[in-house]
């Protein structure tokens, strides 16, 4: 093989291991990131908040909250896409009308009907004033939106505040009260950072593979 050739393919090398090692090096970023927010939610979740005092931070989620409203009638939602132990289902979600606006209430997961057409049978939510507590998270949205579009009366795929506005007619406060998760329902991150550590490792194995493999090639040719 030419001179120029293996230089060709050294530089190939070179350009895959370093794209390999660049994924491994944001792995263990992840893995910080998710590893301080547990922590970070750890400290919160023992803080039990007013809704006002929520609303007058830039961050909440993860605190408690106690609130007290009544649910509006007509309102519930289902938020698709939401497995729990690898079931597909929904989240329950409901506007409780609060003294400082509406907000979305999480009122726990349910399973999905093999038939799509069918949503899960609830029983209407409680009248009168309701007084509620659970932990304050951030408004779920999927990974990849095409915008804010619901053919769906019942049925989204987010609770963007603005989505939840058009839907209830008029505005949604930018949080959700997630009911049952200081029970251990809910956990603040679907990959723990233990996840990203293991990718980690592979993409650097793989990256020692592949220099490993080049430097088994170069020597035949050196031999041949």
């Amino acid at each position: 093989m030419s001179i120029g050739k293996r230089g060709g393919l050294l530089v190939l090398t070179a350009a895959v291991s370093g794209l390999m090692v660049f994924m491994g090096i944001w792995q263990l970023s992840r893995a910080d990131e998710k590893q301080q927010l547990l922590q970070e939610w750890q400290q919160r979740s023992d803080v039990q908040l007013e809704l006002k005092e929520a609303l007058a931070m830039d961050r909440p989620f993860g605190y408690r909250l106690q609130v007290g409203g009544v649910f509006l009638a007509g309102g519930e939602l289902f938020l698709d896409n939401q497995t729990e132990n690898g079931r597909p289902g929904y989240r329950r979600i409901m506007p409780l009308q609060t003294a400082q606006g509406l907000l979305a209430v999480d009122l726990g997961w349910w399973p999905a009907s093999t038939d799509r057409s069918l949503l899960p049978a609830t029983e209407p939510p409680e009248d009168g004033p309701v007084h509620l507590s659970g932990v304050l998270i951030r408004p779920w949205q999927p990974p990849l939106s095409f915008g804010e579009h619901q053919p769906e009366a019942r049925r989204v795929s987010s609770l963007a505040p603005g989505l939840l506005a058009a839907r209830w007619g008029q505005p949604v406060l930018p949080m959700v009260l997630k009911t049952g998760a200081e029970n251990g329902d809910w956990q603040p991150v679907v990959m723990g950072p233990e996840k990203h550590l293991g990718y980690a490792v592979q993409w650097f194995a793989m990256t020692a593979a592949i220099w490993l493999l080049a430097w088994w090639w170069y020597r035949r040719q050196h031999e041949a």
